[in-house]
């Protein structure tokens, strides 16, 4: 079981759930993300990648886990639908995807009891990682062993989220006394990405996080206060990330 006590040995599998609901048919962006995903729908939405030419239906009765998303993508849901997204630590990551049978790059399904699916929403509501985390560990403990993690990646991570993503891959490296190849092949195995993709993906989303928080401050300001060098490296890795600017992404959260 989860508990607080008990974190040092046994680290949650879920780091948060969102519960995302569609009036009428709508669209919602993405942002790029460092966590797996695991969603499960209540009517069939469509996901579409940036940068993909075909959408994907998530059906209803399903469940979906999907690797850490490189780019962000869109999610379209009809009168009446609603998504349950439940966020996954990074280190369990390619554990998970594993375990399971893919049916779409980096996509894979994950079946669910009709018990399971309510402990979730249950979890959602209460606001319960612990809980969606044995929750998931019933689910899929008898395919993988969840809890054997490498303590190197475990602490990169810390020190890359700790940063907010502006730490460099020397630091990260220098600080744990590894290579920088070791590091970089171990990174990628255990959570999909490459140190530097999760650094930028983190930093992106410390961007756009503390721009909602603050509407009001200078996008310049803001922009080397999160490690950017110049608005062009900013607008630059927005392009890549959300195919649009920081001015018309924000426009479109109004």
């Amino acid at each position: 079981m989860y508990t607080q006590i008990g974190l040092t040995e046994k680290i949650a599998i879920v780091e948060g759930m969102t519960h995302m609901t569609g009036n009428i048919e709508n669209q919602q962006l993405l942002v790029p993300n460092n966590m797996a995903e695991i969603y499960i729908p209540f009517k069939n939405v469509e996901f579409k990648c940036i940068g993909s030419v075909r959408s994907i239906t998530l059906k209803e009765g399903d469940g979906y886990f999907f690797m850490p998303r490189r780019r962000g993508a869109s999610i379209s849901l009809c009168n009446n639908a609603s998504c349950l997204i439940v966020r996954i630590n990074p280190l369990y990551a390619n554990k998970i995807a594993y375990g399971l049978n893919e049916i779409s790059n980096g996509i894979s399904l994950v079946n669910f009891s009709i018990s399971q699916k309510k402990s979730l929403i249950q979890a959602w509501e209460n606001e319960d990682t612990y809980m969606a985390s044995d929750v998931l560990e019933e689910i899929l403990h008898q395919t993988i062993d969840l809890f054997e993690y490498n303590d190197t990646i475990l602490n990169s991570i810390e020190q890359i989220q700790e940063s907010f993503g502006r730490t460099s891959i020397k630091e990260i490296y220098s600080n744990l006394n590894v290579s920088k190849s070791k590091l970089e092949q171990h990174f990628n195995r255990e959570v999909g990405l490459t140190p530097k993709e999760f650094c930028k993906i983190e930093k992106i989303n410390y961007f756009i996080n503390s721009y909602l928080e603050d509407p009001g401050q200078s996008l310049t300001e803001l922009t080397y206060l999160c490690g950017y060098y110049d608005q062009s490296h900013l607008i630059k890795d927005f392009k890549y990330f959300l195919d649009t600017s920081p001015k018309k992404f924000f426009a479109q959260m109004k």
